[in-house]
């Protein structure tokens, strides 16, 4: 069983997270206030973009792709082919919040580590990605042919211990995470929200493990506390579960005015979680910690 999979930020899911990313924040440009919803599959060799915004700003997306890939490498720029099938000036409604996240304490950790270490190649133009079978102690990797000795023998030396298999991943697609393509306030704020409450009962111990779903019948600007049920589906914690969800409900922000005021997002560019930067992100911070351990 493939327990990780870690794709340098120029390929694989991560490059159309980076995409869908870039598109949002051109169009937050021109339009901060702008709904959009977009998102962008990888078919091989090229790149389908559709989704719909209410902005009237048409654009470019092809350049702009290229623009970033440009950053890193030229030859891999002058590779992209786009697709285009986004629909604008688009006065849509947003539907209900029906989110989850999911995340491991200790993955969390393990999957940075191989993260960086994979990015930490392509400064070298050497772009390789990982399949990793923890249990089995087995790594399936992909790279250009000419690089095959070069990662083989990279890999040999990083994972003592496992097998390191050639593999082939150029007949897979890959397509965005719904969280990049979104624009900053709306159902991006909940995401967010997800994240910060993970990143407090983490940093606390109060838990090493969270599945936790938030969902609401009424439109996104009338959420609060009150109509919104929150439902943690994993039980190993430090408290009951059920003690858990009350708690969350009851100390952490719920409706948009007070996520806005939560969360700066001044500064912030959802890039810089994908390419593992040293910002500090909007919900790394311990807020609501005293809250928590007064109750």
């Amino acid at each position: 069983m493939v327990t990780s999979e870690v794709y340098n930020f120029l390929n694989g899911k991560n490059l159309c997270n980076i995409f869908a990313t870039i598109l949002v924040n051109k169009i937050n440009e021109t339009f901060p206030n702008a709904k959009t919803e977009i998102t962008v599959i990888n078919v091989r060799n090229f790149f389908i973009v559709k989704g719909r915004t209410n902005s009237d700003q048409i654009l470019i997306i092809s350049d702009l792709f290229q623009e970033f890939m440009n950053k890193y490498d030229e030859e891999l720029s002058s590779t992209i082919r786009v697709i285009d099938i986004v629909l604008y000036n688009v006065d849509f409604i947003l539907s209900p919040i029906n989110i989850s996240y999911d995340s491991n304490k200790n993955r969390f950790k393990e999957n940075i580590i191989n993260q960086n270490f994979v990015n930490s190649y392509i400064n070298d133009k050497l772009y390789f990605n990982l399949k990793i079978e923890g249990v089995k102690k087995l790594i399936y990797f992909d790279c250009s042919t000419e690089n095959t000795n070069k990662v083989f023998s990279i890999l040999e030396k990083n994972y003592l211990g496992y097998q390191i298999v050639k593999s082939d991943f150029s007949q897979e697609t890959y397509i965005s995470d719904r969280y990049y393509g979104l624009s900053n306030y709306g159902e991006k704020s909940y995401h967010m929200l997800l994240k910060h409450i993970t990143y407090h009962l983490f940093t606390l111990g109060i838990s090493k493990e969270l599945n936790i779903k938030l969902m609401s019948s009424v439109k996104i600007e009338d959420m609060d506390n009150n109509n919104t049920e929150l439902i943690i589906t994993n039980n190993n914690h430090m408290v009951k579960t059920e003690w858990l969800e009350s708690l969350i409900l009851d100390i952490f922000p719920f409706t948009q005015e007070e996520l806005k005021a939560s969360f700066d997002l001044s500064l912030y560019n959802p890039i810089d979680e994908i390419i593992l930067s040293d910002k500090i992100l909007p919900w790394e911070k311990l807020d609501r910690a005293k809250d928590i351990v007064l109750i």
